[in-house]
């Protein structure tokens, strides 16, 4: 069995989104300074390194977080290569056998971005036709390997809409890097934060 992780290590001065207050990591209590333990608080937002993005992100009575189905985040996934388009449209999808795949993961030139801690207007991603035909097939899961999912330049988020209205579930900004396209066992195990629009995940693909 091999395991490999795709979530992104939470360190501040990660890159995030522009507008993210991004990651706050202070050590409370240390046992180098006599106190009985260590403890360190956390401030970061829900959509910080590899996350989920719960229905209820852009749907007002889409579910939590911590509402979400285990069993649509757990289980046999495709990681499809998208090797030179600039936005995924339903035709980059046209030999992608979605009627047996219902979690689906985008590598693209995204990848090459992660290690730049640069934030990239210019990143793939996914557009309008292509959510629909995802949603059309009963996806469960959609993954990308930057920050979000939809255009930068996106008017409304579309997108981000279209897949949350259905109750797809969308991970963002996973480290497809060293994953060749294929199929894999899944496993995304989010922060059961409760009524959260997201959170990050621990995410894993499984090769037996």
């Amino acid at each position: 069995m091999k395991i490999h992780d795709l979530s992104l290590t939470i360190y501040p001065g990660m890159r995030c989104w522009p507008d993210d207050t991004g990651v706050e990591l202070t050590q409370e209590e240390a046992l180098r300074s006599g106190d009985a333990y260590n403890c360190s608080r956390l401030i970061c937002s829900s959509h910080i390194g590899t996350h989920i993005d719960a229905p209820c992100h852009f749907t007002a009575h889409g579910k939590g977080i911590d509402e979400v189905s285990l069993y649509d985040l757990i289980g046999e996934a495709l990681v499809v290569g998208v090797a030179t388009a600039d936005l995924i449209t339903a035709a980059e999808l046209r030999d992608v056998d979605l009627r047996t795949y219902k979690r689906i993961l985008f590598k693209t030139r995204n990848s090459a971005l992660l290690a730049d801690r640069t934030f990239h207007e210019d990143y793939v991603a996914l557009d309008f036709s292509a959510a629909e035909l995802l949603v059309e097939n009963g996806v469960k899961v959609v993954g990308i390997d930057y920050l979000s999912i939809e255009a930068f330049t996106s008017d409304g988020y579309p997108v981000h809409k279209l897949l949350t209205e259905n109750g797809v579930l969308i991970i963002e900004t996973l480290d497809l890097r060293a994953i060749e396209p294929g199929a894999y066992a899944m496993v995304a195990l989010p922060l059961k934060l409760k009524g959260c629009d997201g959170a990050p995940a621990r995410v894993v693909l499984i090769e037996w």
